[in-house]
């Protein structure tokens, strides 16, 4: 710049400097209403894209693939060219090339033109460095494969946790625990059968990190194997969290499908009840789990013979008698000798017990 281009710009410096706006509040309130639109996009972003929900790191599972947030993308994809120890030479290397970048830049370019056409090899080398990034960010996205911890963690709806928790507790749990949590028989021990998951006294006892510890850790000393990566088993965190999301669906309300209601409803027109067509199915629903296969209180729905024969407090149906039956007063939480309320927590529909009643006064009939 001659002394002649040097005079004019100074000319033109005060006459933008004369004609400007003040940095408060003008400068102020442009940067103000930026900063609001940014935030509102951000709020955008969270509210309609949202984030992955990615499982917690856990160093036991090899099939993570660690992935950076999207701004670092690009470095990543840049040590995928270095194998090995080489990796360590470019972090420390690119660190000291952008270093030396940024704090040489005013030494590197001393004119005094600032307009991007009048600085051909510094505009041409920065639209070269954004694109270098870009292409990078793209190759990252691309070549990076989701690893299974993540797939399973993303776009699970409680419905489609529930769904995964049963395949799971089906292929690694009911053989020694019951389909439905109920319990069953040990293998070699014989009439020894496992406590009830699915019972308020587990499912309200235990809280969630203490039930993962249980599958993830196992119990040695009552032998339960050890089911999480850590410890030698086969599932994944996550997949442990998906059993137990399955569990605690156990104690949720269950959704009665269409026509159940009216189903229910029809209970009451049956004047002569069958214990094969109408008093079984409603015992081997709601009572099973903690009076089939495991005998609770010494009772059992399995047969027509323990229902009316078996408990710790006999008998507990009393042909023609509901009034004076254990079971009827137990249905209707009555407190009785052999407890409260039955099932505990879930009573059954008024139309239910009132056709068990029926039953019951018409002779307990294996009909």
């Amino acid at each position: 710049m001659n002394a002649d281009e040097k005079k004019r710009y100074l000319e033109r410096y005060k006459e933008k400097k004369a004609d400007g706006e003040l940095f408060w509040p003008h400068a102020i309130a442009k940067d103000a209403v930026v900063s609001l639109g940014i935030f509102i996009l951000l709020l955008c972003l969270v509210l309609f894209v949202g984030v992955p929900n990615e499982p917690p790191a856990n160093p036991s599972d090899t099939s993570y693939i660690p992935r950076p947030e999207w701004y670092f993308l690009w470095a990543f994809q840049v040590l995928k060219y270095f194998p090995g120890q080489l990796e360590g030479i470019a972090i420390v290397g690119l660190g000291a090339l952008i270093a030396v970048g940024l704090f040489g830049l005013p030494f590197f370019d001393r004119g005094g033109r600032r307009h991007p056409r009048n600085r051909p090899i510094a505009t041409v080398a920065m639209i070269l460095v954004v694109c270098g990034l870009v292409f990078l960010t793209i190759q990252a996205v691309a070549t990076t494969p989701v690893s299974e911890a993540t797939a399973e963690a993303i776009g699970g709806t409680k419905a489609e946790q529930v769904q995964a928790g049963g395949e799971l507790f089906a292929e690694h749990c009911a053989e020694c625990h019951g389909e439905a949590g109920e319990g069953a028989e040990l293998k070699g021990e014989a009439g020894e059968v496992t406590a009830p998951l699915n019972s308020d006294d587990f499912l309200v006892g235990h809280f969630d990190d203490t039930i993962f510890q249980l599958i993830s850790y196992g119990q040695p000393g009552e032998g339960m194997q050890a089911f999480g990566l850590a410890y030698g088993g086969s599932l994944t965190d996550q997949q442990i969290r998906a059993i137990i999301t399955f569990m605690r669906a156990w104690a949720e309300p269950e959704e009665e499908p269409a026509g159940a209601a009216a189903a229910t409803a029809d209970l009451a027109k049956i004047e002569n009840p069958s214990f094969a067509t109408d008093v079984k199915p409603i015992f081997d629903k709601k009572c099973a789990t903690c009076h089939g296969k495991r005998i609770k209180g010494g009772y059992s729905v399995e047969t027509y013979d323990k229902v009316m024969t078996s408990g710790d407090n006999p008998p507990v149906i009393i042909a023609s008698d509901a009034a004076n039956s254990i079971l009827v007063k137990m249905l209707r939480g009555v407190k009785t000798p052999a407890g409260g309320q039955m099932p505990p927590g879930k009573p059954l529909k008024v139309e239910q017990i009132e056709l068990i009643e029926r039953w019951v006064n018409q002779g307990a009939l294996n009909n």
